[in-house]
């Protein structure tokens, strides 16, 4: 190859790193102007949800309380029985009567995964000051659905990866990858299936969400309420007293 060739093709890749980072960026607008716009977004301080979970063929009504910047409380109630998870952005923990009368501060992939739940905004909303790169790796068919494939990596060295629909640009399915338990030979692939989307005060959100284990359906939520700039206390976020 000669040197004009090989200087060319220099250019041609120096060249093709922001036009592949345009990219990125503009579909992630595409998705931030589809949630209803940055700012209406970050008017939202906390978030109430009601709904039922299917799991296993058992059915349980849970509330789940969100606030910024990334606390959450999970309560689910099963068989009159009620069981408690949450994160005051600290620790991760949950109050579980079938297993003990005292809260249990979780750790391992139990901790990882409300932590990841716990993320307020979704992996897109200020990525870059999160420390996150993001990676457009093309469009997909995923059930007869074209969708748009970004693969995330956090600071952490977490990787993710997330499909946006390709007509709506919202969220369709984010998927990741971890370990179940020390037992677990390999990683297991987490998706969550993001569907029946309805806008509440101008933000659409899904009302159904469905959750596979390596491609097997695990559970079902299907949301009934959703309430915005709720008032929450603190207090609901923290490890309970024993």
């Amino acid at each position: 190859m000669s040197v004009t060739l090989v200087t060319a093709a220099l250019l041609c890749l120096v060249a093709a790193r922001p036009v592949a980072s345009q990219a990125v960026e503009e579909i992630i607008r595409k998705n931030l102007d589809a949630r209803g716009g940055t700012a209406r977004l970050k008017d939202v301080q906390t978030i109430k949800q009601t709904a039922t979970l299917s799991m296993q063929g058992r059915d349980a009504n849970i509330t789940i309380y969100s606030k910024r910047p990334n606390l959450i409380r999970q309560e689910i109630t099963a068989d009159g029985r009620l069981v408690v998870n949450g994160f005051d952005g600290l620790t991760p923990w949950i109050l579980n009567p079938n297993v003990s009368p005292r809260p249990i501060v979780l750790t391992g992939p139990q901790a990882d995964q409300i932590k990841q739940e716990s993320n307020f905004d979704g992996p897109l909303l200020d990525y870059k000051s999160e420390g996150t790169t993001v990676a457009m790796s093309g469009y997909e068919m995923i059930g007869g659905r074209r969708v748009v494939h970004l693969r995330l990596t956090a600071s952490s060295g977490q990787r993710s990866d997330v499909y946006l629909d390709g007509d709506t640009f919202l969220e369709a399915r984010i998927s990741t990858q971890a370990a179940m338990g020390p037992q677990t030979a390999s990683p297991v692939r987490r998706d969550q299936e993001l569907l029946d989307y309805r806008k509440v005060d101008g933000i659409p959100v899904p009302y159904l969400v469905r959750t596979l284990l390596n491609g097997v359906l695990q559970s079902e939520l299907k949301v009934q309420t959703v309430e915005f700039n709720v008032t929450v206390d603190e207090a609901l976020f923290k490890v309970p007293k024993s």
